[in-house]
């Protein structure tokens, strides 16, 4: 598995786990590469990987080989929408691992009536990706440099609409997944105050576990790490030197 990398490996490591085809989802925390060591993974529909399906299982069982080659005895993960679906798998699974675990936006109450106008919007969606002005632009939206924007615009050509359709087909469904009611790793959950109601009730659900902190994050939509890093950021620099 390809990724990018930021700041010293000497420091406590950070796995960054980007939304659906948006690789420089943590623009703005990248920052954190000052103190920590940021690891970067292109995840299906992304980066080098944009023509990959999205694919829950085998993406997680490569993070797993990824985790353990980096020889630490525990990292911090932070996971943003579909990146948030997979810390989620990944902690409950292995929380041996972690240090902590950050859950920003994560949808995890998937509806089957939502799933299906999703994915009827995948081969407009996907077709959009293909232009690469529109690309860019989304890119000086979110604050990203100009190389990062370029380079969303090249790598999202790739994105089929059978790639965009499994983000949404593949959606975490956490009721299935009773290891996590047992995980004890801390755990934090934010969710924007201006989200859809799905997404505020995934927040509820994760807070389920008492060790899992939520906190609705006023004034925001979907994209806060980019748009609102100057409200997020102290609020997990907080929560990470809690835990370390």
């Amino acid at each position: 598995m390809h990724y990018d990398e930021y700041g010293s490996k000497e420091n406590p490591t950070i796995l960054l786990l980007h939304g659906a085809g948006a690789l420089d989802t943590f623009c703005r925390q990248y920052c954190f590469s000052d103190k920590y060591h940021l690891i970067v993974p292109h995840l299906a529909g992304a980066g080098r990987a944009a023509g990959e399906i999205y694919e829950p299982e085998k993406t997680v069982e490569k993070l797993f080989t990824l985790i353990k080659s980096l020889q630490k005895k525990r990292i911090g993960v932070i996971g943003h929408s579909l990146g948030g679906q997979i810390a989620i798998m990944l902690v409950s699974r292995q929380p041996e691992l972690f240090n902590f675990a950050v859950f920003l936006s994560a949808w995890v109450n998937p509806k089957p009536k939502k799933i299906r106008m999703y994915g009827s919007l995948s081969g407009l969606s996907a077709k959009m990706l293909h232009w690469r002005w529109l690309v860019k632009f989304q890119g000086k939206y979110w604050h990203y440099t100009r190389e990062q924007a370029n380079n969303m615009a090249e790598y999202s050509k790739q994105i089929t609409p059978l790639v965009y359709h499994s983000f949404f087909s593949n959606t975490l469904d956490l009721s299935k997944l009773s290891e996590y009611q047992a995980v004890t790793v801390p755990m934090l959950a934010i969710c924007g105050s201006r989200e859809v109601s799905d997404m505020k009730t995934s927040l509820a659900l994760l807070a389920q576990n008492s060790n899992c902190r939520a906190i609705t994050l006023q004034g925001a939509n979907h994209d806060f790490p980019m748009r609102n890093a100057k409200q997020l950021n102290p609020m997990l620099e907080k929560f990470i030197l809690e835990c370390l």
